[in-house]
């Protein structure tokens, strides 16, 4: 099997200039507007060793700094845009040494409106040095050149509250026929069956995409043991007729990350999926350990579009090791759905 198989995005090349030559990870795939064709992938990046405001990285190994864009005419090959930013990035964090955003950003959802596109993100600032993750929203008629920005569009919660820690990787879904919006999100609780934290969902729901209501938390951590007994962290919810289905990032405490499935009936209330895999939640893709491809080590951070033909394809992040390097690499590739059976999944060109 090839090296490179199903992967729609591989690193830059480390000599390059590009703004992402170090790290790259959260593809948020989404079509082109009504008139245009082809495929954008928005996804984050950075290309030092750290991050704006001279912040070293809490984990250097998080691609969190700046955020960018690729296009593709058929969504299964992408070319990184040069966008106006140094290094070819579309939005850096804030100037301003007092923002949420001011030391790394990452982009998590995007949403054209007919005029103009809306950026979800999420950003740290000096409080914490860039632990305390909050959501952001900016926009542009181009997608590329940002014209405005506004945040955080929702704060941690109370001392004691389960998301007190953060709020990051905001993701947006029409919630029901009244025109709310939905918005996912999740954070790193303390504690745990090893005590050494985990990850866990939350919604919070608005009339405009702007001001936001908490609904509470809606998805945590496995069973000891479990699949995804590290919890739940980035997650992308479709509807598909009356249901919606979510599928996430789960991990153990072995650090083995894969992707599982929760569904729900009204977008509020879920439940992993038990028809899928051994376990609650699948896993419904994992890495391809063992084989000498690019994700042979850990799958992540899914995004997932419902194609014409009622079939799915998954955008999600893979890390992987050849055989013989000592040195990992990441990449964006893309599973695709047995048809419209969203519980099976093979990489895009295998049989």
């Amino acid at each position: 099997m090839e090296w490179n198989s199903g992967r729609v995005l591989g690193p830059a090349p480390p000599d390059s200039n590009w703004w992402d030559r170090k790290l790259f990870s959260g593809a948020v795939v989404v079509k082109e507007p009504k008139g245009a064709t082809g495929y954008r992938m928005y996804y984050y990046g950075r290309s030092e060793e750290v991050w704006n405001m001279g912040v070293q990285p809490f984990n250097n190994t998080l691609p969190t700094g700046r955020i960018g864009v690729a296009f593709s005419s058929d969504g299964l090959a992408f070319q990184r845009h040069r966008g106006p930013l140094p290094g070819g990035a579309v939005m850096d964090p804030s100037d301003n040494p007092a923002a949420f955003d001011c030391v790394h950003v990452a982009i998590s959802d995007a949403v054209y409106t007919g005029e103009k596109w809306l950026l979800y993100y999420f950003g740290g600032g000096m409080a914490a040095e860039g632990r305390r993750l909050l959501p952001g929203l900016a926009s542009s008629v181009d997608g590329i050149h940002i014209d405005g920005r506004e945040g955080p569009v929702l704060d941690v919660g109370e001392p004691g509250a389960w998301d007190q820690n953060g709020v990051s990787w905001p993701r947006i879904f029409p919630g029901d026929d009244s025109g709310r919006l939905f918005m996912t999100y999740h954070t790193r609780e303390s504690g745990g069956s090893a005590g050494i934290g985990f990850f866990s969902a939350g919604m919070a729901v608005s009339d405009d995409g702007k001001n936001w209501q908490k609904v509470g938390k809606i998805l945590s951590c496995g069973d000891a043991g479990s699949w995804d007994e590290g919890g739940v962290s980035v997650r992308h919810v479709i509807r598909v007729g009356r249901r919606f289905l979510m599928f996430y990032e789960g991990s153990n405490f072995k650090f083995e990350f894969a992707i599982g499935l929760a569904i729900s009936d009204d977008g509020l209330t879920w439940k992993k999926d038990e028809y899928v895999g051994k376990e609650p939640g699948g896993p419904v893709l994992t890495a391809r350990k063992g084989e000498n491809v690019w994700d042979n080590l850990i799958v992540g951070t899914p995004y997932v579009l419902q194609m014409p033909d009622g079939s799915f394809g998954m955008y999600y992040l893979g890390l992987g090791k050849r055989e013989g390097e000592e040195m990992s690499q990441q990449g964006i590739g893309l599973a695709v759905s047995d048809g419209p059976n969203f519980r099976l999944w093979r990489r895009y060109g295998q049989q």
